[in-house]
């Protein structure tokens, strides 16, 4: 595929599904969707698989109902999505950042070329905000973040909403974020215990709740006291679609800035985790004989 994008369009009334080419990014896409839902996959395994689908089936399906009204299940939304999915990824290759806008008269799905962060480790800066509405990806947030998107400038990732009042933390523009703190009890990443903002105040991202489910499968401590208390953390990181679980090796606030451990044990086990767990957490769409 020689442009950036490809669009499939499907309208509800019709049953007819449209496909044409687009120059538009993903962030293009989101702001020129109208009003409505969201939701952002990404492919595995050279695009044959969609990580973590039924979460983001899940999620479709919540914050249609919470937003639009609507009361389709899950199921409705595989049903109608699988054909798609299908028919977007049999015409590009590689791995794809897949958007999902869901309006009252139609649904779109973007397919664009994902790419990945472009290093290893990330800056995130500090900023006074908080989301409303955060349990429902309502495409009115897209309009909403664009100002405080024109403060992510190399080398910084990812802009994090504080409240400078109340000392606490809550969420990234495009992502969860979560800080680290050392319990001393053991060595390793057993040392370390999570600090997470509560689950009621942010979007639960599906990477986040992946990261949980494996907290809880590994016996780390998760803490839901997010207070921006920097001499505290002994590192840093966020997780979305695209990045996964990205540390963070400066946090920028203000004028000042402060280094933290990209390297850290807990944050180490919690990434390699989330990647092991790509093809045994995605779904196959397309099998080699159609791809």
């Amino acid at each position: 595929m020689s442009t950036k994008s490809l669009i499939l369009d499907y309208d509800f009334a019709s049953g007819k599904t449209c496909e044409h080419e687009s120059d538009q990014s993903a962030k293009e896409f989101m702001l020129l969707g109208g009003s409505g839902v969201y939701t952002g996959m990404r492919t595995v395994n050279n695009g044959r698989r969609v990580f973590l689908f039924d979460d983001h089936l899940q999620r479709l399906s919540n914050s249609h109902h919470q937003v639009l009204g609507g009361t389709r299940a899950p199921q409705y939304w595989r049903t109608l999505l699988m054909p798609l999915l299908k028919r977007g990824l049999s015409s590009v290759r590689g791995e794809s950042k897949i958007t999902v806008l869901v309006g009252r008269e139609c649904l779109r799905v973007q397919f664009v070329a994902l790419h990945g962060p472009s290093s290893a480790n990330c800056w995130v800066r500090l900023v006074s905000g908080h989301r409303d509405d955060p349990e429902a990806k309502d495409l009115k947030w897209v309009h909403e973040r664009e100002s405080l998107e024109q403060l992510i400038v190399a080398p910084v990732n990812e802009v994090v909403l504080v409240s400078w009042s109340t000392r606490r933390f809550y969420e990234g523009l495009s992502s969860n974020f979560f800080a680290v703190r050392r319990t001393g009890k053991a060595n390793g990443f057993r040392g370390y215990e999570l600090v997470s903002a509560p689950l009621d105040s942010v979007l639960l991202g599906t990477i986040m709740k992946l990261v949980l489910d494996i907290c809880q499968r590994d016996g780390i401590a998760v803490v839901y006291e997010p207070a921006v208390e920097l001499e505290q953390w002994a590192g840093a990181f966020v997780t979305s679609t695209s990045r996964l679980v990205l540390p963070v090796e400066r946090i920028v606030y203000g004028e000042n800035e402060q280094c933290v451990d990209a390297d850290n044990p807990l944050i180490m086990h919690l990434k390699r985790s989330v990647e092991h767990l790509t093809t045994e957490k995605s779904e196959l769409i397309i099998d080699d004989q159609n791809h």
